[in-house]
């Protein structure tokens, strides 16, 4: 009982202060649980950094969670409303349209660009005075019964009943507690860069799958779109070669429409694409939330949305455990985390991962099948809806948060 007691008095050491550490800090404070962040970025660089045209959609289920936290208001104002996604496969002419309003919803989603989602959370950390330890590294993890000692890199030592990583997919927390991971590259890299346009947007994502990947417009201001464009490596590379005005008509001719005077904001960057699979998600009094969990390809736009239902269980994880009076580091309440999240994390990974697959052949059998399975899904309500929600962050196990309950 006593080892308990201390455990519980020990507060919870988050590892990475990117969007999923913070946000997890925030939900822990919002219930009155005490955290503290290690980053290793300084926090003036964090706050400086510019705008490099990448964005996030943030779906409806996401949005409900930060409602359940009392945060939504402080997002409002740096969220793009997006009421519909037009995903056209361009190896069949086949299209669909999504509608928030057939689900009687106004919103499907919201576009954030990631450096003012980031800001907003840090924002939201200091104004609570969570501890944020930065510039600071985790040199070494320690464990007791009753805590886990974490060494930082300046050789000082935290104590914790509970380490997160939410340190990205080289996470240290997740190779100092030898939890494996499966890792794969795919031959793809994603060109980001944000789109000026002359005339305001329709609020709609619009979804272009492609043999070579999908290419993707998200709104993220009233003339202002955030593209994804993927292609092989090779013809990445010699895209990002390209001066502005030239890579503008590369992107018209593969979306065969007009975007009429827009412009390209910034400098376009390239990222090569690869996905880990984390063979748990949590070991001996520690936790892995977001990609320290899990990669995701970006298609269809799920990376921070399994994130943040992550956080959530692992927030609602412990609090009932502290509300019972027991251990929120111990086996009994990690191995409940490992499990709530085990199956939505796996079969996003694998959706994504076989969707960038099946629309990355051009093979006529396969083109087939897509037809189909684009007509079926179209002409048949029920299975539209269900396609709906899954995207909407609505379906499945949910968290508390999620489903509009409070932790």
């Amino acid at each position: 009982m006593a080892d308990r007691q201390r455990a519980a008095s020990a507060p919870i050491l988050i590892v990475g202060g990117g969007h999923s550490g913070l946000l997890l800090a925030l939900a822990l404070h919002h219930a009155g649980v005490s955290a503290t962040v290690i980053e290793a970025q300084p926090l003036e660089t964090v706050m400086a950094a510019p705008f490099d045209g990448r964005a996030l959609a943030l779906m409806y289920g996401s949005r409900r969670v930060l409602d359940g936290l009392g945060l939504w208001p402080a997002f409002a104002g740096i969220a793009e409303p997006v009421r519909g996604v037009h995903v056209r496969d361009q190896g069949t002419g086949a299209c669909m349209a999504f509608d928030a309003a057939s689900l009687d919803q106004e919103v499907f989603a919201y576009g954030i660009t990631n450096d003012a989602l980031r800001r907003r959370l840090l924002e939201l950390c200091r104004a609570r005075r969570i501890e944020l330890l930065a510039p600071t590294r985790l040199a070494g993890l320690r464990r007791r019964a009753d805590a886990v000692i974490a060494t930082l890199d300046d050789g000082s030592e935290r104590s914790a009943s509970l380490v997160v990583g939410a340190d990205g997919r080289g996470s240290m927390v997740r190779e100092l507690a030898r939890i494996g991971a499966r890792r794969w590259r795919y031959p793809q890299s994603a060109i980001t860069f944000a789109l000026r346009l002359e005339r305001p947007h329709d609020g709609c994502v619009h979804e272009h799958l492609r043999p070579p990947g999908p290419l993707a417009l998200l709104p993220i201001g009233r003339d202002l779109c955030s593209i994804t464009w993927v292609e092989s490596r090779a013809v990445a590379e010699g895209l990002l070669r390209l001066d502005t005005d030239s890579l503008l008509l590369e992107l018209q001719d593969r979306l065969d429409v007009d975007l009429g005077e827009a412009s390209i904001c910034g400098r376009p960057t390239g990222h090569p694409l690869s996905g880990l699979q984390a063979a748990r998600y949590s070991g001996p009094r520690v936790a892995l939330v977001g990609d320290a969990a899990h990669g995701l390809h970006p298609i269809h736009a799920q990376g921070f949305n399994l994130a943040v239902r992550d956080l959530a269980v692992l927030a609602e994880v412990v609090v009932e455990s502290l509300r019972a009076g027991a251990d929120p580091g111990g086996a009994d309440a990690l191995l409940r985390y490992d499990r709530l999240r085990r199956t939505d994390a796996w079969l996003t990974v694998g959706l994504t991962d076989g969707l960038n697959r099946l629309f990355s052949t051009d093979l006529a059998p396969v083109r087939l099948v897509r037809g189909l399975g684009f007509a079926a899904i179209d002409r048949l309500p029920p299975l539209k809806h269900l396609a709906m929600r899954r995207g909407m962050g609505l379906a499945g196990d949910l968290p508390k948060l999620a489903r509009g309950e409070a932790l």
